[in-house]
């Protein structure tokens, strides 16, 4: 990897890296790769974290994108090891600019960055920050348009999920937390919060990583004149049992590490709510599995039984 710095470039814009992690995911990387490399931004450097992939997709980006730098894993970090992976070569070589995590599955519009960044760095208390991000299969509808986390419920849900995206406001806004599909880190959040929690197997790294960054005197600002497309559920499939089960453990996780004991009564209420509901809401659907999923993953945790290999 080449040596990064800290200085602003054309515009004022400071230095920016974007970091794709990747797992197998040769068929989405060229419409990934190929909206960054049409990106104007003009202090940009492009990163892939290969996570061991069995396909070609290194080879296939080395062939098609020689812009890309790439750091290949011996063995799947999963996405935090890989956000990780590639935080820890950025801070050795001393890049001192901001850091866009984003996933494989999705396409970032021209100009999407520079919005972003200008954004996010004009406010010093923003010590990250997440664009709108759409359906890629109706770039009209929101998926995710801020993150908000109940405080005492746990409920944790994208705030505009669904929505038409011309129905919403464009003004750019703190959110509870960002999620890790596009997520933009700076330097103080690095200082001050450090890496991501490999603990979270799949799912909650996100909420986790912006917990901690309130928990240190940061903001995370949302900003929805910046989009990012996004083909959802590319790895585990919408509303498969694996989906389910990953992010219920995760969530579990969550709330045992952040949530103190005061706020415990209403909390079990509320997620006693929340799981019911949703395990309804399968068992209507016909999806055995996947309700029966909702109560595993919880069980699972709190056994701390072992994650598949697989």
């Amino acid at each position: 990897m080449s040596e990064g710095t800290g200085r602003r470039e054309e515009g004022g814009l400071p230095p920016l890296a974007v970091v794709v992690i990747n797992w197998n995911g040769r068929e989405v990387l060229a419409d990934c790769l190929g909206s960054l490399a049409q990106e104007s931004y003009p202090a940009l450097r492009l990163i892939m974290v290969d996570n061991a992939s069995a396909d070609d997709s290194v080879a296939w980006t080395r062939r098609h994108h020689p812009e890309v730098e790439i750091l290949v894993s011996d063995r799947n970090l999963r996405w935090a090891g890989g956000c990780n992976l590639a935080l820890r070569a950025l801070q050795r070589e001393g890049f001192a600019g901001w850091i866009l995590l984003l996933n494989n599955d999705t396409v970032v519009p021209e100009g999407s960055l520079r919005r972003l960044v200008e954004a996010v760095a004009c406010v010093p208390e923003a010590w990250a920050g997440t664009p709108r991000i759409c359906y890629a299969s109706d770039p009209g509808r929101i998926w995710y348009d801020g993150g908000i986390i109940g405080r005492w419920c746990g409920w944790v849900r994208h705030k505009g999920i669904r929505m038409v995206a011309g129905d919403l406001p464009l003004d750019s806004r703190f959110v509870d937390y960002g999620t890790g599909c596009a997520l933009l880190v700076g330097q103080k959040a690095l200082a001050q919060v450090g890496l991501f929690d490999e603990d979270f197997h799949f799912y909650g790294e996100d909420a986790d990583y912006s917990l901690r960054i309130l928990a240190a005197g940061g903001r995370i600002l949302h900003v929805p004149r910046s989009i990012v497309l996004h083909k959802v559920s590319m790895s585990v499939g919408e509303s498969s049992p694996l989906k389910v089960w990953l992010r219920n453990r995760s969530h579990w996780r969550l709330l045992r590490k952040h949530w103190r004991w005061y706020r415990w009564p209403l909390l079990a209420v509320c997620q006693l709510v929340y799981l019911s509901g949703h395990t309804v809401f399968h068992l209507w659907h016909g999806r055995m599995g996947t309700a029966a999923a909702v109560w595993l993953g919880i069980i699972d945790e709190i056994r701390d039984r072992p994650y598949p290999r697989r």
